[in-house]
């Protein structure tokens, strides 16, 4: 019996490697799970064979029951994320909000290339069927948009996923990912959720929603469509901006974002009006309008600055509102 349980273990465990090896991140567990599989259950049948007849059931009962545990490797610790994402989760504790985050118990996953990291959470013991994904602005960190979200997620059936696409150390374009290596983490991610297409929200803040025109356009005309919205949080498009450039230049397909859904959100008080502040969405708003998306609700805060959507939790409830009641698809 025993050796039929250990034998079974060892076949779910090499299947389960089959049904991540296209992930690389998982690459690296698979040789160790087959060589702990191996050996462990090589080990419990000799243990049990060497014992006294009268001992043999109780034994092998035991070890058939920690056999069974899973070996999986799911969300990983923090502390623990491999190669440079490690060093990037550091700069991210000294992150304004990130004690606030920290409360909330999140998990992370380093990304493909190890270089960083995606934070992600839920209520415990819920299984969201919506999903807010954050994109932060300029030297930004995933871990602090988690925090200003939270207050108008939690009494919400919503998740939350974070992508800490700033990189580096300085704020060169080579310090940020592209949108393709942001949509790359997002679609890992969200597969690991079990997110299916069509019930996320892609929110870009700045810098987030200078890329975010990108990545939705990805999603909508290469990728799996996770998107039902996206908003634009003080962050215009800039049509000489590459990545702006590329969807202008068809490298997401014909007019990516015909069908599109949009909020635009700006505060009176930007700093940098043209680029970020009302004059700025407005103008994004018509290009969206150009590209024959539909933008549903321009948001435009009278007495809020830069960031206005948080700066102001009406501004995150109405988009939160819009985005839960399907109002995004009428």
């Amino acid at each position: 019996m025993l050796a039929a349980i250990a034998i079974s273990r060892i076949y779910f465990d090499l299947l389960g490697q089959q049904q991540v090896k296209d992930i690389p991140r998982w690459r690296s567990f698979a040789a160790p799970r087959s060589i702990f599989a191996l050996t462990f259950g090589f080990i419990m049948i000799k243990t049990v064979i060497a014992l006294p007849k009268a001992n043999r059931a109780f034994a092998a009962a035991f070890l058939a029951l920690l056999w069974a545990m899973p070996l999986g490797f799911a969300a990983q610790d923090a502390q623990v994320l491999p190669g440079q994402s490690a060093e990037v989760y550091r700069r991210a504790q000294g992150g304004r909000w990130f004690a606030e985050a920290a409360k909330l118990s999140p998990e992370f996953f380093s990304t493909a290339d190890q270089q960083s990291f995606v934070v992600a959470w839920k209520a415990p013991g819920t299984h969201p069927k919506q999903w807010v994904v954050s994109l932060h602005g300029s030297r930004g960190y995933a871990t602090d948009d988690l925090a200003l979200w939270y207050p108008t997620l939690k009494d919400r059936d919503l998740g939350f996923l974070g992508v800490q696409w700033w990189i580096g150390t300085d704020d060169s374009a080579r310090s940020y990912y592209t949108p393709l290596q942001i949509y790359r983490e997002i679609d890992f991610a969200l597969q690991r959720l079990g997110v299916h297409p069509g019930t996320a929200m892609l929110h870009g803040f700045s810098r987030g929603a200078a890329n975010a025109y990108a990545v939705a356009a990805l999603d909508a005309g290469r990728g799996r469509r996770y998107f039902s919205l996206a908003v634009a949080s003080s962050g215009g498009v800039a049509t000489d901006y590459p990545p702006t450039q590329a969807i202008l230049a068809g490298a997401y397909g014909d007019r990516p974002l015909r069908g599109t859904r949009w909020i635009t959100v700006a505060g009176a008080r930007d700093p940098r009006p043209e680029r970020d502040g009302i004059a700025a969405m407005r103008r994004t708003a018509a290009w969206l309008e150009e590209q024959d998306a539909t933008v549903i609700a321009r948001i435009e805060d009278p007495k809020e600055g830069h960031g206005a959507l948080q700066r102001n939790v009406a501004n995150a409830r109405q988009v939160l509102e819009l985005f839960t009641r399907g109002q995004a698809r009428e």
